[in-house]
């Protein structure tokens, strides 16, 4: 029973023990090489460095400390590469496989052998796993210039010296500087090059394209500014973070910002700077700030909440005025309109004058017409249809009635009727004629022998033809012939 919980107790400890062993790791390894390349003083000369590792896999972040004779040495340019001007070189870079390479520019000053040697590494790779460098250095050999100069001397300003270069910052003078150091630049940015005042210096410039140069004030101490490439100016550098990546630096080019009328423009003190700000009434909390932002390289506005102390990104609100003298057309024809007015207004005034003419010819054309058809109703007699219930020029009665056209055969009617009438009276009695008129008529005038004689086509052919002009009267229902018929008679 003994033996048993022996070897029972013996597996235990070997199965606790094997998780110990897994844990172990042991670093990747890897190298650090330089060319060692020969100058003549005075000459530039372009060092080379790579980072390899040994498995083959791809490199990660890698950081180098390096030093070097900066009275032999003076360091001019290289990505990723900064330095302090007093012979401290720090080179910081990401590989995009298994080998990193970089090179840098240096000067030499004086004849002999120039070292650069390596104080520290860090290096991963891709895979975060840690990446151990077998370090190495480069030397350069210096030979004398071809004019037997052995010894120059640098052409940037010794650390703690400023240059000759005055420019003015929010009313301040500053002297232009390069003789800063490492441990002065910011996070994120590294030493360049560019072209200022008529000659190349030392900035410090990010990923982003911001770009930051050293400026010292007149008791000596210096602090680095915001450069504007394109107008050569500078202005405060003061970062402001609004997360653990993303920082804003205030600018103060208030004539890049359009915001409503209904924000009023201000002063906001930023770590004793000040800044044009702006500020709606209806929300005194906020003030809006233009700014840079680093991550980025783009300028833009900013919100800043005075009760929690953060800063946001703003969008402006849209501005809903309506452009000085634009007409009241919503939609997209009003816009295109009131951003054309004086072409809008020409191109009224045109259509306008066609209607105008236009006008006046169709109205003379009208007049002319209205003359033609008068002179047509005068040469043939036509009668005007708007005579009708209307009273003549020469003031004749109002006719009730439109009346037979009178074909000049007719006479008065009263002339007629009393002539008549007197005649009648006269030469017939009423007896007479009643007896005498009734038996001619029956005689001579049989029923049957008037309308066989007098055929209404044959009456109305013989009407037309003699110009005799008569009128029946007819009553209500056929009358009998001893009834009063009356004939009109007109001479010939």
């Amino acid at each position: 029973m003994k033996v048993f919980k022996k070897l029972a107790g013996l597996v235990l400890a070997v199965c606790l023990a094997v998780p110990v062993f897994g844990t172990v790791a042991f670093a990747a390894e890897g190298v650090l090489m330089y060319s060692d390349p020969s100058a003549k003083v005075g000459d530039n000369v372009e060092i080379s460095l790579v980072v390899q590792s040994d498995s083959g896999e791809s490199i990660g972040d890698v950081q180098v400390d390096m030093t070097y004779d900066p009275t032999a040495l003076e360091f001019v340019s290289g990505d990723g590469f900064t330095a302090d001007g007093s012979g401290a070189l720090t080179y910081v870079g990401t590989g995009d496989g298994a080998e990193l390479r970089a090179s840098m520019t240096v000067r030499a000053l004086k004849e002999g052998s120039a070292v650069i040697s390596v104080s520290g590494t860090t290096a991963t790779l891709s895979s975060g796993e840690s990446l151990e460098l077998r370090q190495g250095s480069s030397t350069v050999t210096i030979s004398a210039a071809d004019d037997g100069t052995t010894q120059i001397e640098p052409t940037a300003a010794p650390a703690g010296e400023t240059t000759d270069i005055v420019v003015n910052v929010n009313g301040t003078d500053y002297n232009f500087s390069e003789a800063f150091t490492g441990t002065d630049i910011p996070d994120g940015f590294a030493e360049t090059t560019m072209t200022f005042n008529g000659g190349d210096h030392k900035f410090v410039s990010n990923e982003a394209g911001v770009t930051l140069g050293y400026l010292v004030d007149a008791s000596g101490a210096g602090s680095f500014f915001l450069f504007n490439a394109e107008d050569a100016t500078f202005s405060p550098y003061i970062q402001l973070f609004i997360s653990d990546t993303t920082s804003i630096v205030p600018l103060t080019a208030a004539d890049s910002v359009t915001l409503p009328e209904t924000y009023q423009e201000v002063e906001l003190t930023v770590q004793e700077n000040q800044y044009p700000a702006w500020s709606d009434p209806m929300a005194p909390r906020y003030y809006v700030i233009y700014a840079l932002n680093t991550r980025t390289g783009e300028s833009h506005l900013y919100q800043y909440d005075t009760d929690d102390g953060t800063y946001q990104y703003f969008i402006a609100p849209d501005q809903e005025e309506e452009q000085e003298g634009a007409l009241p057309i919503p939609g997209k024809l009003g816009e295109v309109i009131n951003g054309h007015l004086p072409v809008f207004f020409i191109a009224a005034a045109a259509v306008a004058l066609i209607l105008f003419i236009l006008w006046i010819v169709f109205a003379v054309k009208l007049v002319h017409r209205n003359q033609e058809l008068d002179d047509l109703y005068d040469e043939y007699d036509i009668p005007y249809d708007e005579e009708d219930e209307k009273t003549d020029r020469k003031g004749k009665k109002k006719l009730t009635k439109k009346e037979p056209e009178d074909d000049g055969y007719e006479e008065d009617d009263d002339s007629f009727d009393d002539d008549y009438d007197d005649e009648y009276d006269d030469g017939y009695d009423g007896d007479e004629y009643d007896d005498d008129y009734d038996d001619e008529y029956d005689d001579e005038y049989d029923d049957d022998d008037y309308d066989d004689g007098y055929d209404d086509d044959e009456y109305d052919d013989a009407r037309d033809g003699k110009g005799v002009t008569t009128e029946v009267r007819p009553s209500a229902g056929r009358k009998k012939a001893d009834d009063d018929y009356n004939i009109d008679f007109i001479d010939i």
